[in-house]
């Protein structure tokens, strides 16, 4: 606690112009990333209020229903939400209940995204290590906030507008010193201090703008025991609960959040209240984002004032032991635990294990596959790279640092390690960058899905031109608005031609459009895939493939019985598919619905390079060539004898 909760007032300012200069790029492409997605976002007391309004900007920029949760209602689900993603939201990263909800978050093996204002948490530390949930976080200048948040609030706001793309966001720097005591005045003057005092609750009334202050003013009330308060719509207001001002005297005083947009509608409700009941108008702006941003400046400046009528500062209580002792409650020790058992199999089949497991071929050919995974002797790998060696929302850093030893030791021992990859230069010289000079020679690539396939000890090569029929199609996906939906602009390359996407809402129309226009112009053998951030569309005469059948030609190896085939996309629309489809294939993220290959066997939670980490550690060197550890498989293994019998 120990700050004077006017000097965090002071420094608003501050925290507004560090907010808005902070480099916010990596949290931009993590919540692109999520734009396919209806988002819930997930926090505690102040951070509850960031939630709401991430909530809020999700739904507005992407149209997807969005909504916001405390951890204890997000612990309330016990089966995975489907289509959803979860952001968690803590300046500090350390409270028992947002790391609780991180827990669940990798548990149900959601996207997730924790933004945080301290880059070494708790909350950092239990994301990182799964991989399950990417972390966006940042240093605060202020070292932390009293009691109440105020600076980590307002900054968490900006940063995440920002990263949303909000325009005229810049706007709110004009809030200063003088803007704070000019805004703390018009609160004053209309009576607040004294209107409350005698009415002791405070109801936040709001319309078009005006819904996130109103939660932070009720959360900042109760936080610091100042009153009670209760927050409504003008319109869910009138639906009964006008009866409150029938007892004039005990009624609350009103607070009404406007703007010009729905001025005519405060107006008229305020105007038929009765006249000896209080109410305050507060007008915002007309732009959502910055109403919400004003709304919650309003929020703290609201509790310094009754704070100080009522001659308490409200960022240094007196907090009992008894509350110490509430707050400090271990959630995950006090809530049932989801079922989770045979999570290899939930990955497969969803919500539909006991039906599917009750087919006798299906169960006898997913136990087909685990012994094929037993006895295999490997002699290569066949990798995808992004989402698998390096995790997308850190693709531009290269390949993880923490694969480095596995892949040069692999190399080492005479294994060969290949990737098939739509990247193209960047990927070459990123290895040979990291990876030692003497093992080259093992590495082999196929660059832009299979164009062009070599090993890192090779000559750079010369980027290819795109096949000339893409062209056709890139006209067609400008002529029907495709392209100017997804926001991007064609990267053609040899076989290949890639789309990155803004809005990952548009990805199913887009990819529905390019099978129409494969399959009316009777382009056989071409096929359109995504990945984490973009849809590829490869002719017939590329593929991972054909990737696969070189690595083996290197290997002098059996494609679908000698090498190991590890991705992230293995869904059907996955572009890890094709690679994972045959063979040995182990995914370490999504996976298609056929039982007889391309499995997840990794532990609940784990993805992206920590699964890939966790597979290469079960590699053990046996005679010519390498053998997957039995504790891999054991538990699915287990599972499917289990349910054989009860057929």
């Amino acid at each position: 606690m120990g700050k004077n909760f006017s000097d965090e007032i002071a420094y608003i300012p501050n925290a507004i112009a560090w907010a808005l200069d902070e480099d916010v790029s990596f949290l931009s492409r993590s919540l692109s990333s999520l734009s396919g997605r209806n988002l819930i976002g997930i926090g505690s007391g102040g951070s509850s209020t960031v939630a709401a309004f991430i909530a809020s900007l999700h739904e507005s920029c992407f149209g997807l229903l969005s909504r916001s949760a405390t951890p204890g209602e997000f612990l309330a689900h016990l089966r995975p939400i489907q289509n959803a993603c979860g952001v968690l939201i803590s300046a500090e990263g350390k409270n028992l209940d947002i790391l609780a909800a991180a827990d669940r978050v990798a548990t149900f093996e959601m996207p997730g995204l924790a933004i945080i204002l301290r880059p070494d948490t708790p909350l950092a530390a239990r994301c990182r290590e799964t991989g399950a949930t990417t972390v966006s976080s940042f240093q605060m200048p202020w070292g932390k906030d009293g009691y109440l948040a105020t600076n980590s609030l307002i900054a968490t706001m900006i940063l995440v507008a920002r990263a949303y793309g909000a325009k005229g966001i810049d706007e709110i720097r004009k809030i200063d010193q003088i803007w704070l005591a000019d805004r703390r005045v018009y609160l004053i003057n209309q009576g607040l201090p004294e209107h409350m005092a005698s009415r002791k609750s405070l109801a936040v009334l709001y319309g078009t703008v005006g819904r996130i202050g109103a939660i932070d003013i009720e959360s900042k009330l109760a936080e610091s025991a100042l009153g009670g308060c209760e927050l409504t719509d003008y319109r869910q207001f009138a639906h009964g609960r006008h009866l409150q001002l029938a007892e004039v005297r005990s009624a609350p005083c009103f607070l009404a959040f406007y703007s010009a947009n729905d001025k005519a509608l405060c107006d008229s409700t305020l105007e038929l209240f009765p006249r000896e009941v209080p109410t305050i108008k507060v007008e915002l702006p007309n732009d959502p984002i910055l109403a919400s941003l004003v709304s919650v400046i309003d929020s703290i400046l609201i509790t310094d004032i009754l704070g100080q009528s009522q001659q308490r500062d409200p960022g240094q209580p007196v907090v009992s032991n008894f509350g110490r002792n509430i707050h400090a409650l271990n959630v995950t020790e006090l809530l049932p635990l989801a079922d989770f058992e045979a999570i290899s199999l939930r990955r497969k089949l969803r919500f539909n294990i006991n039906q599917a497991c009750q087919t006798a071929a299906w169960t006898t050919a997913a136990l087909e596959f685990c012994e094929r995974l037993r006895n295999a002797s490997i002699r290569a790998l066949a990798c995808d790279f992004d989402g698998t060696f390096c995790d997308t929302d850190l693709r531009y850093e290269g390949l993880d640092e923490r694969l480095i030893s596995s892949i040069e030791d692999l190399a080492r021992n005479g294994a060969i390690v290949g990737f098939a990859s739509g990247r193209g230069d960047s990927l070459y010289d990123d290895l040979r960058k990291k990876l030692s000079s003497d093992t080259w020679s093992k590495i082999v690539i196929g660059y832009y899905s299979g164009s062009i396939i070599a090993s890192l000890d090779s000559e750079k090569f010369e980027e290819p031109a795109g096949d000339p029929r893409f062209d056709d199609l890139e006209q067609w996906l400008k002529d029907v608005g495709i392209l100017a939906h997804l926001a991007t602009t064609p990267k053609k390359r040899g076989g290949q031609m890639s789309l990155r996407m803004q809005n990952f809402g548009a990805k199913h129309r887009a990819v529905a459009g390019i099978r129409h226009w494969i399959r009316r112009g009777d382009h056989s053998g071409w096929r359109v895939f995504c990945s984490g951030h973009s849809i590829d569309v490869i002719t017939e005469n590329v593929g991972k493939e054909k990737v696969v059948r070189a690595i083996a030609h290197y290997a002098n190896a059996n494609p679908i019985s000698e090498i190991l085939r590890i991705g992230d996309s293995g869904d059907l629309d996955g572009n890890d598919f094709e690679l994972l489809d045959s063979g040995l294939g182990l995914s370490v993220d999504s996976v298609s619905p056929f039982p007889g290959t391309c499995w997840n066997l990794l532990p609940r939670g784990y993805k992206g390079v920590a699964g890939t980490l966790l597979y290469m550690d079960s590699l053990q060197r046996s005679g010519h060539g390498m053998h997957l550890s039995p504790n891999l498989m054991e538990g699915l293994s287990e599972t499917l004898h289990q349910r054989s019998k009860q057929l």
